[in-house]
């Protein structure tokens, strides 16, 4: 499985979690930053939604909000990795982004097989995070760059197609404002 799950005690850097369950278990710490800028969620979008129902929550005696405007940010994530694992057709391969940085964009390639998805944890820096990208302009970027995504890890993993969605489905459960 691989789940996203929000750090509710963050400062507002390093708050999310990209969690591998397969073998070996591994956990991606990185920043939401420009996460909402890349999703392309307005100003308008957000004054449309409830934000009333924010839960608190108490850790050590000290009091916290939870940050639903984080954790919408991240539904609506996880909704843009849905629409385009889907898309995905046997041996066809697709860039699946989450770390959005200054100095590169990093993620996941999916290649998907009769069996489910074979996963490479890859990077570039010919792209960053603050340069205007955007889900609408990812495509066409890495085509008029032509990336050839450097490996962050070695090692491939396997997931099968229900294990994934299975775990993204639990992260969108569990991710409340």
């Amino acid at each position: 499985m691989i789940r996203l799950i929000v750090d509710r005690l963050s400062d507002g850097h390093k708050d999310i979690f990209l969690k591998f369950d397969s073998a070996p278990t591994e956990v991606k710490i990185i920043d939401s930053y420009y996460l909402s800028d890349f999703l392309e969620i307005t100003d308008t979008e957000l004054e449309s939604v409830d934000f009333k129902k924010m839960k608190e929550f108490e850790y050590r005696e000290i009091i916290f909000e939870e940050n639903p405007i984080l954790i919408y940010v991240a539904k609506k994530l996880i909704d843009f990795w849905i629409e385009r694992i889907k898309e995905i057709k046997k041996g066809e391969t697709r860039f699946i982004p989450f770390d959005l940085s200054d100095e590169y964009i990093g993620g996941l390639l999916l290649e998907k097989n009769k069996l489910g998805f074979i996963i490479k944890q890859v990077y570039t820096t010919k792209i960053q995070g603050c340069e205007g990208l955007r889900k609408s302009n990812l495509d066409d970027l890495i085509l008029e760059r032509d990336i050839n995504f450097d490996f962050e890890k070695a090692e491939d993993r396997f997931i099968s197609e229900d294990a994934l969605f299975a775990g993204l489905e639990w992260s969108k459960d569990r991710l409340t404002c």
